[in-house]
């Protein structure tokens, strides 16, 4: 097992991850951070358009190695 930390980025700002989670592999980790990632889109949606959600996947010794986002995407069509 090992040790993995997930840092934050939603509506409220950036949120380190002070507690380590452990995980068998890194698969395992992005997998549960993909259902934080969904967890934290039912709480709300980002405020503005280009906005985003994100998770960032660190290892044992807090180096960033995957970066999950969400981003609302606002796309007006011209009708005329």
């Amino acid at each position: 097992m090992s040790h993995f930390y997930f840092k934050t980025m939603d509506n409220d700002g950036m949120i380190p991850g002070d507690l380590p989670f452990e995980f068998p592999d890194l698969f395992a980790a992005v997998e549960e951070a993909k259902h934080v990632l969904a967890e934290m889109a039912l709480d709300g949606l980002p405020q503005r358009p280009g906005g985003t959600l994100g998770i960032e996947v660190q290892n044992g010794n807090r180096s960033a190695i995957v970066r999950l986002r969400l981003e609302l995407k606002v796309d007006y069509i011209d009708s005329s």
